[in-house]
């Protein structure tokens, strides 16, 4: 028997889902005449299904993608099918259920086939047990993925060929440039490229140091700079720049007048690098914002920065490197140095002041005089010695154990990183979106999907901490061992003048500071907070000291 719209019924179909999903050409239609495209094909679909009598449910794929990993309704529909919600689907062509990978064409055809899906178009109803019908479906999905395929080759080399006369292909314009519709071409947008020179300047010859003179500096150093020093900001229109989205600045050749084509490709969902000899490279496609020498000078300095001596700055870690750590969101709290000069307005005579702090780089957080989270260490550490020892054991015990008086739980730390992690993957979804609406080039999708994806990888290493498996120290503590220790460690500290030595010892007690804010500063108004210090197992071990540091 054969299936049509009026017998559906009589084979079992009691729920009929409607997937409406905008084509390219739809998309074109839409934004030369402004018409709704998916409700022009939702109504479109309703005259078929209507007449029926069966109930069906409309669902909108607001997104384009060519995937099933980049289209979340679909695969909605495509767990209610497999649940058997629903023993139909309705498309408005049997291409719209998708034109990606051939293994995604391979798990639809498989659904319909293995669960006896019916398919309902505005012309025809496909019964996956007729074999001229499975054999129609099966053609229609595979050559929808060939079209695709022959479509984005011929979209490629029209690119390519208007590239090559110097128009401009690839969406919305790049940062340092802007789109001259009538030209076709992009043009440099001063302001901007005014930004990128003099970015280039200061990591080619350096930045100003407090003596006058040009200093060599890393991207992380560049990024303070900018951000405390000038009035740039980022692509974003944000004040502090990212170090690695300053070296994918440094590192577009599309400032020296140079754009490339095919440069990355999509596998499993990742964003991966194609092999050098499938680039496009078009020299010459946009005017140049920056000089050919002062480019090379960029590349050969972020080529061999893994090797070159930095003499001219000091960077070694601070006494509190890698131990504070911020009660709010978890993150570890990092140094902020600056010289600030006032002039005295009854004299004219400049004075300097020296501004240390601790703070954290999540936003909403904020920061702590540096110096004083060191004295309340180095005091802490002077009671620990002086201590009853029936305190200082239960203390010890508490703190090492990480008990419930530690300041801030480990559930409410993998709380927090899930809350941030779903901030950044809706960024990130918004980041496709765009992308997938051709809004942002391939350049800009990267360098964006970049910034996020070291974000997320740093919040990993952060779960991954929180759920190492904890030591616990034994139920009954030699406190003298332990106040040999620290007094041992504590004198070696006050006799060392080498900050690095000094972050050394105190690594050596602490596992980590955890400080609280209990009142934010205002002015010259200091910040109060307090300090949980957790104490390091290792510190109840008599042979654990093996100091070799510069006392």
């Amino acid at each position: 028997m054969v299936v049509t719209f009026n017998t559906l019924s009589e084979f079992g179909v009691t729920a009929i889902i409607n997937y409406l999903r905008k084509s390219r050409q739809d998309e074109e239609l839409e934004r030369k005449t402004g018409e709704d495209a998916l409700k022009a094909q939702g109504d479109l679909m309703d005259r078929v299904l209507i007449p029926i009598g069966i109930p069906y449910k409309q669902v909108k794929e607001l997104k384009s993608g060519d995937k099933i990993d980049t289209r979340p309704v679909f695969q909605g529909v495509i767990a209610s099918l497999r649940n058997g919600e629903y023993q139909a689907i309705a498309v408005k062509e049997i291409s719209r259920m998708g034109r990606g990978s051939y293994k995604d064409m391979g798990l639809i055809y498989e659904l319909i086939k293995d669960m006896r899906i019916f398919i309902i178009t505005p012309y025809k109803v496909y019964d996956p047990k007729n074999p001229a019908d499975l054999r129609q479906i099966r053609f229609e999905l595979f050559l929808s993925r060939e079209e695709f395929e022959t479509t984005s080759e011929r979209l490629m080399g029209g690119r390519v060929s208007n590239a090559l006369a110097g128009l401009w292909v690839s969406g919305a314009a790049p940062y340092g440039f802007v789109y001259n519709p009538s030209t076709r071409k992009l043009e440099i947008k001063e302001d901007e490229a005014e930004v990128i020179r003099a970015i280039f300047d200061l990591y080619v010859n350096g930045v100003p140091g407090k003596d006058g003179k040009l200093r060599d500096v890393s991207f992380r150093a560049l990024a303070t700079y900018i951000k405390n020093h000038t009035p740039y900001r980022t692509p974003m229109g944000k004040r502090e720049w990212h170090p690695q989205q300053l070296k994918q600045l440094l590192t577009k050749e599309r400032f020296i007048g140079t754009m490339k084509f095919r440069t990355t490709q999509t596998i499993d969902g990742k964003v991966v690098e194609r092999p050098e000899d499938e680039h496009i490279i078009v020299p010459n496609a946009v005017p140049a914002i920056v000089d050919r020498d002062t480019w090379d000078r960029a590349q050969e300095k972020i080529k061999n920065t893994g090797n070159k001596p930095r003499t001219k700055m000091d960077f070694s870690p601070c006494e509190l490197a890698s131990i504070a750590v911020c009660i709010k969101c978890g993150r570890k709290m990092v140094r902020q140095y600056s010289v600030q000069n006032y002039t005295s307005r009854v004299t004219g005579e400049v004075t300097q002041y020296h501004k240390e702090f601790l703070w954290c780089t999540q936003s909403g957080c904020t920061f702590v005089k540096y110096r004083e989270v060191e004295a309340n260490l180095l005091h802490y550490l002077k009671e620990l010695v002086d201590l009853d020892n029936d305190l200082l054991q239960e203390l010890v015990i508490a703190t090492v154990n990480k008990k419930p008086t530690e300041a801030i739980s480990p559930e409410e730390i993998l709380r927090q990183i899930e809350q941030q992690e779903e901030t950044l993957k809706n960024r990130l979804d918004f980041i496709c979106e765009q992308f997938e609406l051709q809004r942002y080039t391939p350049e800009m999708f990267d360098e964006r999907t970049a910034i996020i994806t070291n974000e997320l990888a740093q919040l990993s290493e952060m779960r991954t901490a929180v759920l190492a498996k904890e030591r616990t120290a034994p139920a009954e503590v030699d406190v003298t061992t332990v106040k040999m220790n620290v007094g041992t460690l504590l004198e070696a500290y006050e006799n060392c003048e080498d900050k690095t030595d000094k972050n050394t010892i105190l690594r050596k007690i602490f596992d980590k500071v955890v400080i609280e804010i209990n009142q934010k500063g205002r002015g010259r108004i200091p910040a109060k907070f307090t300090i949980y210090p957790i104490l390091k197992f290792d510190l109840l071990s008599p042979n654990y000291l093996g100091l070799s540091v510069n006392s």
